[in-house]
This record gives C-alpha cells, sequence and structure tokens, in this order.
C-alpha cells in the first residue's frame, strides 16, 4: 500500500515531476464503472444485485474500515473503488482511498491536510462532495474547498487550496456540491455567502481556465454535464435564484433561465432531458446548441427533497421523504407511488440497478425494491451499523455503499 502525507504549503501544488502530461494508468484504455456523483449522473446502471442482505446468506462480501468519516459516493474505476474520508478534531485531516472491488483491500492511500474552513453540519463531514474520475484522473473536492487531482495509481498530480485562494468562501453547515469533469475541464460550484463562484479548472495543470461569480448564497447543489450538439460540452448550474448553462472550456454563457430551483438536489441530464428539481420538477428538452431548452413539463408531486432524481431514458425516480415514486419521462404520468414503511431521513440518491432500485437513509437502514410496471416489491431490508448520507455506486456487477466509517461491497 502507498501512502503519502501531505502538507499543502500554497494554494496551487502542480506536481510536474510525476509527469502530469503523461499519466500512467493501471487501467483499460475505455474503462468501466461509476464515474462520479450519482454515476453518469443518473443514479442508473443495467446490472447490479437483486437483493441486500447481511448475515449468514447475505450478499454482503465484504465491509472494511476506512480512516475517517464521509457523507460522499464513492466511485468506481474498473476494479479500483475510490472514497474519501475526513478525520481529527475539526476534520482537517483529509483522505483519499484506492481500494480493490474484489477483495476490498486498500491498494493506496493519500493524506492531505485541509487549507480552508473545515466546517460542517454535525450529521455532515470534511469529506461531502463525492470524487469524479474520467479513468485517468481521479478529482476529490472536500469541503475545506481544498481540490485534488491523482492518477488511477494513487500518484499525485495538483492540488489547490481553493479556500485560501478565495478565503471567503465557504459556509457554516458546510460544503457539498460535486466536481463534474467535462472534457479536459474540472468544473466546481463554490456557491455561498461569502465568495461565491464557479470555476472550470485546468485538468492536467490545476490551473483556472475561467471563473464566473455565483449567487452570494449557500448551496449543495452538484453541477450537470451535457454534451451539446456540437461536440462541446455545456455545464449546468442551478441555484435558488437561476439556472445557467455554461460552456465547459471557456465559462461563456450558454443560455440562462430566470428562475431558482433547488440548493440542495442536482440537475440530472437523460439523453434530451434535463430535469431540474426546485418547489415542482421541471424537465425540460434540449434542442439548437445555445439555445434555451424548451420547458417539456413539470409537476409539484415530482418534486424531491433532498435526493437527486434518478432517470434512465424512459423513467424516472423520485423519493420523497419516505414515498418512493416511478413516473414517466416523456409525459410526467405517475406510473406507481410506494411508500417505504420505517426509512428515517433521507439524502442519498436512489440507486436504480436493472431492474432492482436501493435506498439508503441516514441510521442505516437499506431497501431493496423490485420495480415492477405498475408496482412497486420491497425485495429485502437492511439495518447497517452507522449512516448512509453519500449515494452508492453499482458497477461490475456490485453494489458500493460508503456509510459513515465502512465502505461495503454487496454482489
Amino acid at each position: 500500500m502507498k501512502k503519502n502525507s501531505l502538507r499543502i504549503a500554497g494554494s496551487l501544488l502542480v506536481a510536474a515531476s510525476l509527469g502530469i502530461g503523461n499519466l500512467s494508468s493501471c487501467h483499460a484504455e475505455s474503462p468501466i464503472g461509476w464515474f462520479g456523483f450519482r454515476g453518469d449522473g443518473t443514479s442508473v446502471a443495467e446490472t447490479g444485485p437483486d437483493r441486500i442482505a447481511i448475515g449468514e446468506g447475505g450478499n454482503r462480501v465484504w465491509k472494511v474500515p476506512m480512516p475517517g468519516r464521509s457523507v460522499a459516493g464513492p466511485i468506481v474505476i474498473d476494479d479500483l473503488i475510490i472514497t474519501t474520508s475526513s478525520e481529527g478534531p475539526s476534520e482537517e485531516n483529509l483522505f483519499i482511498t484506492g481500494v480493490d472491488l474484489n477483495s476490498g483491500a486498500t491498494r493506496w492511500q493519500q493524506e492531505f491536510r485541509a487549507t480552508g474552513r473545515p466546517f460542517f453540519h454535525p450529521t455532515g463531514a470534511g469529506a461531502a462532495p463525492s470524487p469524479v474520475s474520467d479513468g485517468r484522473h481521479v478529482v476529490a473536492l472536500f469541503s475545506s474547498n481544498d481540490l485534488v487531482c491523482l492518477s488511477t495509481d494513487g500518484s499525485l498530480q495538483w492540488v489547490r487550496g481553493l479556500g485560501r485562494d478565495y478565503e471567503k468562501a465557504g459556509n457554516d453547515l458546510g460544503m457539498a456540491s460535486s466536481p463534474v469533469i467535462a472534457g479536459d475541464v474540472v468544473v466546481v460550484q463554490i456557491e455561498n455567502q461569502g465568495d461565491s463562484f464557479a470555476a472550470g479548472i485546468d485538468l492536467e495543470t490545476g490551473e483556472n481556465r475561467w471563473r464566473i461569480d455565483r449567487p452570494a448564497m449557500a448551496n449543495w447543489s452538484s453541477p450537470a454535464v451535457v454534451r451539446s450538439g456540437d461536440g462541446q460540452y455545456d455545464v449546468v448550474l442551478q441555484s435558488r435564484t437561476d439556472v445557467l448553462a455554461v460552456d465547459a472550456a471557456t465559462g461563456q454563457t450558454r443560455w440562462s433561465l430566470d428562475e431558482g430551483r433547488g440548493s440542495i438536489p442536482s440537475p440530472t441530464v437523460s439523453g434530451p432531458y434535463l430535469l431540474l428539481p426546485g418547489d415542482d420538477l421541471l424537465v425540460m428538452k434540449t434542442g439548437v446548441t445555445g439555445e434555451t431548452p424548451v420547458e417539456f413539463w413539470r409537476d409539484v408531486k415530482l418534486s424531491p427533497k433532498n435526493a437527486s432524481v434518478a432517470a434512465d431514458r424512459e423513467h424516472l425516480f423520485v423519493l420523497k421523504g419516505s414515498v418512493l415514486l416511478k413516473a414517466d419521462l416523456a409525459s410526467g404520468d405517475t406510473l406507481w407511488k410506494e411508500r417505504l414503511s420505517g426509512l428515517g431521513a433521507t439524502w442519498a440518491t436512489p440507486v436504480v440497478a436493472g431492474d432492482t432500485i436501493f435506498v439508503f437513509d441516514q441510521n442505516g437502514n437499506g431497501l431493496a425494491i423490485r420495480d415492477g410496471d405498475e408496482k412497486a416489491e420491497m425485495v429485502s431490508q437492511i439495518e447497517l451499523e452507522e449512516g448512509v448520507l453519500g449515494t452508492p455506486a453499482v458497477a461490475g456487477g456490485r453494489l458500493i455503499v460508503r456509510s459513515k466509517t465502512m465502505l461495503h461491497c454487496f454482489q
């Protein structure tokens, strides 16, 4: 196991000696996996376990402790799981850990010291945003606004102390917006009551490509990536005051919507549909590049509370407290509605794997629900040792769940 303990000495450390332009990777050129918050942004995988069970006869194949706490979701690159953690009196010690998907063994671990404000709500953690990967790079953002880029073998590429560059960035409940990768740019949404902005950061160098001001209010929603018709990437940013789509390479505005949406759930992109949660669920249909998408339908009954919307090409799944709904994506018609008995407060987005939906709450209750055409069927229910706030990952036919201090694998 490789381990590196690094105290960040400046706002930008570029590890040129590690060969940023020639990243080595132990994975194939076209890796498979679950590459960021909600996988590809939809929380949907083609295959996965058909149940969850622990104990004798269960399908939890391993459980391993992590070096600290986390409310971030894990990601998977081929047979490598990436998870983040934080620990210490103020959770100022930050960890990025590479774990073997098959065995649960730690392959490598990097440790850092927070340079920004390590504030967060008691139910949260300094490791709150989910990491993201393009299959070659791994980028992790922490609540302290420290941004780290590694190669998939755990080698350090660069570190940005965004909390040092922009000292007023942060809020007392903690930052939780997850980064996205669009082409060769990492986009971060650092919206807060102080220095509020979004930035496109060069994936190879860690330097700003662009930076734009954003509304000065707390926002935990994560960006969403749209591949535009001209082959470029647009990034959608939503807040309580507006929705803005920018060119990922330049930060130039593609289109904007003068309507506030939710500050906790994130946008979902599924095919030509853009799902924007708020007081209602607004579904828009994309068209000509650079033009504002057309409103397709909206429905207050389908607005989520904390979790984002999961959607495949034909259906969407919404978690409203302890109620799970399935609706037709093209029409908004509700297909079934199921009350989930015994479910507590939920933050993790439901994960859909084939015809099974997995839901976890902050107390550690986990449910597997069979998706029928006209109704849902409860398959199994478990109680983990601690709560789950990060969205699970599905890859290689396995379900990877990060609870506060543990990593679990179901097959």
